[in-house]
Formats: C-alpha cells, sequence, structure tokens
C-alpha cells in the first residue's frame, strides 16, 4: 500500500485522529473520506484505506478520519450530540486537508450513514466541489429500523443474574445509539436537503438500490448527478476477516475523481508532508482522573508496523507495558471499539499500552510477497518481539504482557512458546492452539472440540440411558459412539504417557503450556462460556492444564452468556473487571 502519514487535528480538547494519503504531484482537488457507523466502520476499515490509495495515485490527496467518539479519536457513543459532532467532523477534517496540502475544492465520500453525515456537512460550506455517496442512508428512521432488525437476528443469550444493562440506548451489534442521536439521525432526511454539491456520484449496491426519490430530489437541484449500481458492497461489509476490496467501486471513484480534478484545476502550493504539520501526539482530557497521552506509532525500523500508543500524562517509576494484538482482521480499536476503551482505562491507571496492527491488518504494510488480510502468519512472533521491545523502551516500563481476543490471543501465546520475551500472555476466547492454512480457519479445531464434549455429555446423560432402556436408540449408532469416544480416550492416554516420559508429540499443547511456564511467563485464559476453546484447551491440553492450574501456574475465567466477541453492551463491564482482576495480579514490579 502507499505511504500514508497519522495526524491528529481538531478541538485540543477534543481531538481526532486521521490519515494524509498525499499526492505525488500537487493538486488543487482533495478527497475526504467519511467512514459508516460501528460495526459498518470496522467492517468497511480496509476499504476505505484503498480508496484513499487510489485516489493519491490518481493525483488527488486524500484524508480518511475518525468522527468524534469513533476509532481512535477522543470522546464514545455516548458522549451528547452525536450527529452535531459528526457533522463537526467532518467540517473539521476538510480544513485540514486543506491546511496541509493546500487543495481549494473539495469531494467528500461516505459510505451509508457517512454519506448522510458527508451530505449535511458539505450544504454548510462552498469549497465541496462534489459527494461521492455509496449506498448512502436517504431515510433515518429507515436506517434505524435496519439495525433493530438486524441486532434481533443475534443469537443472544440473556445476561447472568444481577447483571446490569441500559434501558436507555439501542444496541446496534456492539455499539450504542442513545435515544438523543436516535433522534437526531432519525430525523435525517436526503430528499428535505439543500444541495449539498454541484456535483454527485451515487453508488448505488447492485442488489438492494435506494429508489428514485433522493435521485429526482438532485435532479430538482440542478446538480450533475452520475448515477450508477455497481457490485461489491456487500463483499466490503462482509466480516473483516472475510472483507473484499469492492475494485470495480474504487475504479470508478478514482475515474470520477481524476475527471472533477482535471476541471478544476487551478495550481496549488507545494504540500507540506514533514515537521509540525503532522501532530503525531495528543492530550486526551480524562474528566476526573489523569490525563492520557496517545500517540500514533510506526515500531519497526521500516515505518511498516503501526499502532496507538497510550500513557498516563505523569507515568509513574515503574510499570507496566501492556501489547493488544488484532482480533482476527479487526484493525487495533479492537472488537466493538473495546480496545480502545481498554487501552484509555489502563494508560490512566498508569500502564503504557500499545494497540498493535500486525503487518498486513489494519494500517500496517503488508510485507513483500505476503497477502494482505490474513490473520494468521509466520512473521507474528517476529512482530511481538518488535512490539514489546518497544514497550520495554518506554520509561518505567518493567516488563510487558501481551493479550488478545481470538487470533490475537493465540499470536500472543505463539510469540511465547517462540521465546519472545513476555511477562504474562492472556488469551481471550482462542479457536485454535495449531492452525493450518489447508484446513478452513478456525473451524476444523473446535468442532473436533466440541464433539468430543458433546459425546462426554451424551453418555453422561441420564435421558439417554432411559431412550437406550426403552429400545428409542439404534445400538449401531451407539456403538460407533462408544467406540470412537473410547479411541480418543486410548489415543489421549497413550499421548499423556509419552509426555510423562518427556516425549514431545507433534502439535503438542501440553508441551507448549509447559514450556511457557519454565520461562516464568504468568499464562491467563478468559472464555465466554460455551465458547469452544473451553474444550478445545482440555482435549488437547490434556491433565496438564489442570496440574497447572492447581500449581497457580496457569488460570481460567469464564464469563456467563457473553458470546465470542462480546458483541452485547451489558458483557463489557465484566470484561473489563475481568482484565481489571488480571491487572491487579501482576507481579509486585509491576504494580503502579
Amino acid at each position: 500500500m502507499s505511504r500514508a502519514e497519522p495526524f491528529y487535528f481538531g478541538p485540543s480538547d477534543r481531538p481526532l485522529f486521521g490519515w494524509l494519503h498525499d499526492s505525488a504531484e500537487p493538486s488543487s482537488y482533495g478527497l475526504v473520506v467519511c467512514s459508516p457507523f460501528g460495526y459498518e466502520s470496522i467492517c468497511a476499515h480496509r476499504s476505505l484505506r484503498h480508496f484513499c490509495e487510489a485516489s493519491a495515485q490518481a493525483g488527488v490527496p486524500a484524508l480518511r478520519f475518525d468522527y468524534d467518539g469513533t476509532g481512535d479519536s477522543a470522546g464514545d457513543d455516548r458522549d451528547p450530540a452525536r450527529l452535531a459532532a459528526w457533522v463537526a467532523s467532518v467540517q473539521q477534517a476538510i480544513d485540514a486537508l486543506k491546511k496541509l496540502t493546500s487543495v481549494e475544492r473539495i469531494a467528500l465520500l461516505g459510505v451509508r450513514l457517512g454519506a448522510a453525515v458527508a451530505a449535511k456537512a458539505a450544504v454548510e460550506r462552498d469549497d465541496v466541489d462534489g459527494l461521492i455517496a455509496i449506498a448512502p442512508v436517504v431515510v433515518g428512521k429507515t436506517y434505524l429500523r435496519e439495525l433493530r432488525a438486524l441486532q434481533m437476528t443475534l443469537d443472544r443469550r440473556d445476561p447472568p443474574p444481577g447483571t446490569a444493562v441500559e434501558s436507555d440506548v439501542q444496541e446496534a451489534i456492539g455499539f450504542v445509539l442513545t435515544a438523543e442521536t436516535r433522534a437526531a439521525v432519525g430525523d435525517l432526511d436526503l430528499t428535505k436537503l439543500d444541495r449539498p454539491a454541484p456535483h454527485v456520484l451515487l453508488i448505488d449496491r447492485d442488489d438492494l438500490p435506494i429508489g428514485n426519490a433522493w435521485p429526482d430530489r438532485l435532479g430538482s437541484q440542478k446538480v450533475v448527478l452520475d448515477h450508477r449500481r455497481l457490485p461489491g458492497y456487500v463483499e466490503m461489509m462482509l466480516g473483516p476477516d472475510q472483507t473484499r476490496v469492492p475494485e470495480q467501486m474504487i475504479g470508478a471513484v478514482s475515474d470520477w475523481l481524476t475527471q472533477r480534478a482535471s476541471a478544476c484545476a487551478s495550481g496549488r502550493k507545494a504540500a507540506i508532508t514533514t515537521g509540525e504539520a503532522f501532530p503525531r501526539r495528543t492530550l486526551l482530557p480524562t474528566a476526573g482522573g489523569p490525563n492520557v497521552i496517545e500517540s500514533a506509532e510506526f515500531i519497526d525500523a521500516a515505518g511498516s508496523l503501526f499502532g496507538v500508543l497510550s500513557v498516563p500524562e505523569s507515568p509513574p517509576p515503574s510499570r507496566s507495558g501492556l501489547l493488544l494484538l488484532n482480533a482476527g482482521s479487526v484493525h487495533h480499536v479492537g472488537s466493538n471499539r473495546l480496545y480502545v476503551t481498554l487501552a484509555r482505562r489502563w494508560a490512566a491507571h498508569g500502564h503504557a499500552v500499545l494497540r498493535l496492527d500486525l503487518s498486513g491488518i489494519g494500517d500496517s504494510r503488508t510485507r513483500e510477497g505476503a497477502t494482505e488480510n490474513v490473520v494468521y502468519t509466520d512473521f507474528a512472533s517476529d512482530e511481538i518481539a518488535k512490539a514489546t521491545a518497544f514497550l520495554k523502551r518506554q520509561p518505567g516500563v518493567t516488563q510487558v504482557h501481551a493479550l488478545g481476543l481470538c487470533s490475537g490471543g493465540y499470536n500472543a501465546f505463539k510469540a511465547a512458546v517462540a521465546g519472545v520475551d513476555l511477562d504474562g500472555v492472556l488469551l481471550i476466547n482462542p479457536l485454535t492452539f495449531f492452525y493450518k492454512p489447508d484446513v478452513p480457519k478456525e473451524v476444523a479445531p473446535h468442532l473436533v472440540a466440541s464433539e468430543a464434549a458433546r459425546y462426554a455429555r451424551r453418555l453422561r446423560s441420564p435421558e439417554a440411558w432411559k431412550k437406550l432402556l426403552r429400545g428409542e436408540v439404534h445400538f449401531r449408532s451407539l456403538a460407533r459412539v462408544v467406540s470412537r469416544r473410547a479411541g480418543n480416550l486410548l489415543r489421549e492416554r497413550a499421548r499423556n504417557l509419552l509426555r510423562g516420559v518427556g516425549v514431545r508429540l507433534g502439535e503438542d499443547l501440553a508441551y507448549e503450556l509447559r514450556s511457557v511456564v519454565r520461562k516464568k511467563i504468568t499464562l491467563r485464559f478468559l472464555f465466554s462460556d460455551g465458547d469452544p476453546g473451553i474444550s478445545l484447551l482440555r482435549v488437547q491440553g490434556g491433565p496438564t492444564v489442570e496440574k497447572l492450574r492447581c500449581r497457580g501456574q496457569l488460570t481460567i475465567d469464564v464469563i456467563e452468556g457473553a458470546d465470542h466477541t462480546f458483541t452485547p453492551l451489558w458483557s463489557h463491564p465484566l470484561l473489563i473487571a475481568k482484565l481489571a482482576d488480571y491487572l491487579d495480579r501482576l507481579p509486585p514490579r509491576g504494580r503502579i
């Protein structure tokens, strides 16, 4: 991917975070990209980066950014006046792009709710020449109904008894819409909006067009409208691990931007690309607590590995470094933006926290010859070693603990096995301990563990035996179940005997657990109850798991009712409390 520069901008008390993708040659035309809301923003992150890279390669400088309360910017979903703050964020992003590159005319690109936010911001300015709206939200009330319907499709369990549940917010796949935000979004209606820009490129979904109401409105406003239906939206919005970049949309946008830039060409001062123009460090004021400083960091000599470092404004003389690793292909903000919440909370308590993108994920560059967006790679341990060394160079950091959800926990554990200088590892809902690229990712291993657990439950079930006595169970089927279960037990006992005499077996989790413990690295596991990783740990780790638990060398915690990525809002405080408990257990030299 092309080189981009991270920076902070906007009000000092509410800093915003963005990336500038500058063009090689001066241009008087620039692009500001407005992301969708919530989970859609997580899914679209990779594609929006590609839109910006293509724009810069076409000669149009591009800026992508996080609205107030989202991503790496200050604030959160529960702050007041969200829609107004998002519109103001677009205004500030336009001003920042003009300041950094001296472009004179602007195009705004928005996806879904981002298109509506961009349109509202454009109405208030006279320097916006074009609007690119991709699958735009035209009517806010319809959009809110879609979010409610999508939330209802989730397979959710009830929270544990006594768990606090917010009653005045609408959940939206791990994100929050307060009553005030719902009211503001519900009032959105692009068919009643003044002309957003003289030129509009409207890209409809090829499977679900928006209808004619807004295009007809734009036509009545003398807008030069280019309305297309293109494939790629659905693939762009798949989960982060499966998302595909919409190449046809990107090509259409690049061509349109090139035409508009040529039409608006009027000369431009040389771009500013170094020094004070790119503040990579900002202060996040914290109400009622210590302030936190965040900085955008490239942690390797090549400037390829990117992360955001959160530290206290006044660090203690001795503290811990905490490394947060990608959950699958979710970029460094984490699932449901939880990593941002955790990092700022822990930094306020004195720790140095780095939320890192491994190579090819999020905002880190893909290694030469490697494939982008690959979760399990042979490079992860080397990159975690670089991140660990980076954290240990921070003032007062005496030890480093790595933690991550799903593949993040896997990569942290494998780094510890490989001898990376870590002091602790926390695995949250790992789905595999021995990844094989030729097996469907994160499927086969946990199915094996789940099948073993299911057989065990069936053989222990009184109802199953009653059915047998009543003649309701097919004897051949039962024999196959018993035979398979007995075979699994015999194989596992044989493996345990070999482990007992010091023989290391292929894909031997018990050996790896012991090897990590021997390095004086603390081992913590945190699972949602029912998550398949629990069975997998016990099946592949064998008696070693319980032995290490009894010795206090390994701990397992479970959160009742949560899903794999802790989507329900009520599960967030429970997760934070469990992780805080983990930090409280750190050795004395890591205490604050």
